[in-house]
């Protein structure tokens, strides 16, 4: 768990590496630079600093995710647990914003037609065809 910490001090140190509004954040050179330092602060290989790095961030915006949905319907009464690395990670927020979710399931009979069926094909057949034929066309010779 020292790792984690010290993952989470160096990048901390290095707004590069999750400043969205930086102009450097998009700059591979700058990036990659900055990962190499981290993992020469820590003694870490950057594969490995990358990896606990993405797992930590992920881990925080779950953990945001369940802490504003509240608890679940049905689910066990007792406390809402905090995590570790809760408050160290906060200064994500202004950089990271959750993903909205979404479903595949029509919400109500606006969506639906006459015969009760959706509109769209859940399956997305004929997207793959379409995708196929685009990668096909961009991927032969040019005619002259």
């Amino acid at each position: 768990m020292e790792v984690d910490q010290n993952i989470i001090a160096a990048v901390c140190g290095r707004p590069v590496l999750y400043d969205t509004t930086m102009v450097s954040y998009r700059d591979r050179n700058k990036t990659e630079r900055a990962w190499v330092d981290v993992a020469e602060d820590i003694g870490v290989p950057v594969d490995v600093c990358r990896r606990r790095w993405k797992s930590l961030r992920d881990r925080y915006m779950r953990h945001k995710k369940n802490k504003k949905e509240g608890k679940k319907s049905g689910s066990a009464a007792g406390r809402v647990d905090t995590w570790k690395f809760a408050r160290v990670l906060s200064f994500l927020d202004p950089f990271v914003t959750p993903r909205e979710s979404s479903s595949n399931l029509p919400l109500g009979a606006e969506e639906v037609e006459g015969d009760g069926a959706p509109e769209t094909p859940l399956s997305g057949a004929g997207e793959d065809e379409e995708l196929e034929q685009a990668a096909a066309s961009h991927n032969r010779p040019a005619q002259q």
